[in-house]
């Protein structure tokens, strides 16, 4: 595989408990995938005293949006923001052997107040042969391992 382009970062924010937005990266060729490599999210307010939780999966619903499961192959990473003690910690982990061939999902769960999360998804593209692209839409749809 082959970097392409600089690095692409995608900001936004949605509304609490958000389950499976769409983010668009398919650009119709199974010779291009993305790489995950930073995932944060935060509440709207800092200054709250909310939590948060987010991840990043490969199909539009994945499991429960207030749980993780690092075994679900469709779950790439995983964020959380002011747990377990709402003092504005943040944590992030992203699996490294991650690559998108189609388009990312965004979900999300907030406790209390909360009404809306901020995310910020940073990624690389890369250009590779047609059969590592196939392998990875097959781990993508977790029909593999």
């Amino acid at each position: 595989m082959k970097k392409v382009g600089d690095t692409i970062t995608m900001l936004g924010q949605v509304p609490v408990n958000t389950n499976g937005l769409e983010l668009q990266l398919w650009d119709g060729s199974f010779t291009t995938g993305f790489r995950i490599t930073q995932f944060v999210i935060s509440i709207e307010s800092p200054t709250g005293a909310y939590e948060a939780v987010g991840k990043l999966h490969t199909t539009p619903t994945t499991g429960s949006i207030s749980q993780w499961d690092w075994g679900d192959t469709q779950e790439i990473a995983w964020a959380a923001y002011g747990t377990p003690t709402k003092a504005g910690q943040i944590y992030s982990l992203t699996d490294p052997d991650n690559l998108i061939i189609e388009n990312l999902y965004f979900s999300c769960y907030g406790t209390s107040d909360a009404d809306f999360i901020n995310y910020f998804i940073e990624m690389q593209k890369y250009k590779m042969p047609e059969w590592r692209g196939a392998l990875a839409l097959t781990r993508n749809r977790a029909q593999g391992v």
